[in-house]
């Protein structure tokens, strides 16, 4: 039975109804991703923005502390130059700087930290170093003694070894007693910043003399 013209009328009034609620949905939401997106580029945008900023300062430092690092390492090498004496004209300019492997952040060496330790060295080359504490003396005769040691039982085992090992070992033999000034040196150099006087040398070659006698005559 066909549908009265009014009834079929009101099912299009309502299907156009439908129709047209679903796209205002549609467009609330196409308008809603719209401005969704255009805030998200802003956004990514305003990051990209603040890292270069960052960035460029990051750089800029990077560029003044390199400039700084230069002029420190200029005079600092004036200075080393100057406290060498006439062996410092042998240096020449300021070498260039050697190329660094790939290092964490975290174990980066501060230039700053190196240049004012080499400040304080050149300092204590200038004032001769510091004085010895009492302390480290037993510490050089010990020391003296174990490389005096050392270096004549090397010297023994050479000589065992027909002619040549004979002449070989009584030549390190006689360098048997000075073996210790060198570790002496440095120990006093690096654990306490002095420099070996003419009693601590003596001390030290003392007490090589005495453990290569005592090996020698055993």
């Amino acid at each position: 039975m066909t549908s009265p013209p009014t009834v079929r009328y009101r099912a299009l009034i309502a299907d156009l109804v439908a129709a047209s609620r679903r796209h205002e949905t549609a467009l609330t939401a196409a308008v809603q991703s719209h401005a969704d997106g255009i805030a998200t580029i802003e956004h990514d945008l305003a990051a990209a923005d603040d890292a270069v900023v960052a960035a460029t300062a990051r750089m800029a430092h990077a560029q003044r502390l390199v400039a700084q690092t230069d002029l420190a390492s200029g005079a600092l090498w004036d200075e080393l130059k100057e406290v060498r004496g006439r062996r410092g004209r042998r240096l020449g300019p300021v070498p260039p700087p050697l190329p660094m492997p790939e290092q964490p952040a975290a174990t980066v060496t501060d230039p700053i930290a190196l240049m004012e330790s080499a400040a304080a060295r050149i300092d204590r080359a200038r004032r001769g170093g510091e004085k010895l504490p009492p302390l480290i003396l037993p510490l050089l005769f010990a020391l003296g003694a174990a490389c005096s040691a050392v270096v004549t039982l090397v010297s023994a085992l050479l000589q065992s070894h027909g002619p040549a090992g004979l002449l070989a070992g009584w030549l390190v033999l006689l360098a048997a007693p000075l073996s210790g000034l060198l570790p002496a040196r440095d120990l006093a150099d690096r654990w306490f910043g002095a420099r070996l006087d003419p009693g601590a040398i003596g001390l030290v070659v003392l007490a090589g003399m005495l453990a290569t006698a005592t090996i020698v005559l055993a």
